[in-house]
C-alpha cells in the first residue's frame, strides 16, 4: 500500500494508512497467535501503539512544530529495529526453505526501506533543505499552518532516496546536505547490506542443512537396501 502511494500521487493518502497498518500488524495482530504474552511481548505492543500515536501526531500538527518529528524518529527506529531482530530470530528457527521464509526475508528488507524513508521525512520537517534538490515540506501555500499530511506527496521523493541508500545504488540525483541527514543516509547504507548478509547466511545455512539431511536419508536408504539384498 505504501509503495503504491509513492508510485501514484493521486492515492498518496494511502501511504499514512499503510504505515499505520504496519505498526498494528507487527505489534498487535501477530500476538493473537500467542496464548501467553511475556513482558517483552507487552512492551513490544506498547511500542507499536506509541509508534502509531507519534506518526499521527507528526502528520497532523503544523510543520512549524518541528519537535513532533523527534518522537517519530525514536519510536519507529526502535520498533523496526526490534521487529527485524525478531524476524531474523524467527527465520533462523525455520527448518526448511519455504515460501513463508522467503516472504518474511523480503518483508524485512522492505520494512527497513520504508522506515528509512519515514525517518528521513521526519528529518526533512525538523531541518528543511536536508535533501536537495527536492521540494521541501512547507514550501507550498499557507506553509506556517500546513501540516505533513497536506504535503504527503513529497514522501515519494524522500522514500525513493531512502531505497537508493538501502540498496547502495547511489544515483546521485538527490543528496543529503546537512550533518543529520548525511548520518542517516550512511546508517541506511550500512543496514541494507548487513541485513542481506545476515538473511543470506540464514538461507544458505537452511539450504545446506536440508541438503545434508537429504544425503543422510539417501545413504540410510541405500544401506537398508544393501542389507536386505545381502540376506541369505
Amino acid at each position: 500500500m505504501v509503495l503504491m502511494s509513492f508510485a501514484f500521487p493521486r492515492v498518496s493518502w494511502v501511504g499514512p494508512l499503510g504505515y499505520a497498518l504496519i505498526a498494528l500488524l507487527l505489534t498487535q495482530l501477530v500476538m493473537i497467535r500467542k496464548e501467553v504474552l511475556t513482558l517483552q511481548d507487552r512492551l513490544y505492543q506498547a511500542l507499536g501503539i506509541g509508534a502509531l500515536l507519534t506518526l499521527t501526531l507528526w502528520q497532523f500538527t503544523p510543520l512549524r512544530w518541528v519537535v513532533s518529528g523527534f518522537p517519530l524518529i525514536v519510536t519507529w527506529s526502535l520498533l523496526v529495529g526490534w521487529s527485524v531482530i525478531r524476524l531474523v530470530e524467527s527465520l533462523s528457527q525455520e527448518s526448511k526453505i519455504t515460501s513463508r521464509l522467503l516472504m518474511g526475508a523480503a518483508a524485512g528488507y522492505l520494512l527497513l526501506g520504508l522506515t528509512a524513508g519515514l525517518v528521513m521525512s521526519a528529518v526533512a520537517t525538523i531541518q528543511p533543505h536536508s535533501f536537495e534538490p527536492i521540494i521541501n515540506f512547507g514550501e507550498s501555500a499557507n506553509a506556517p499552518d500546513a501540516n505533513v499530511f497536506v504535503n504527503i506527496s513529497y514522501f515519494a521523493q524522500i522514500n525513493y532516496f531512502a531505497f537508493i541508500c538501502l540498496t547502495t545504488v547511489g544515483f546521485g540525483d538527490i543528496e543529503p546536505m546537512l550533518p543529520l541527514s548525511r548520518m542517516i543516509a550512511v546508517v541506511t547504507g550500512i543496514i541494507g547490506p548487513l541485513y542481506l548478509a545476515v538473511v543470506m547466511g540464514v538461507l544458505i545455512g537452511r539450504y545446506t542443512s536440508e541438503k545434508d539431511e537429504k544425503e543422510i536419508d539417501e545413504q540410510e536408504s541405500n544401506r537398508k537396501i544393501d542389507v536386505y539384498q545381502n540376506k541369505p
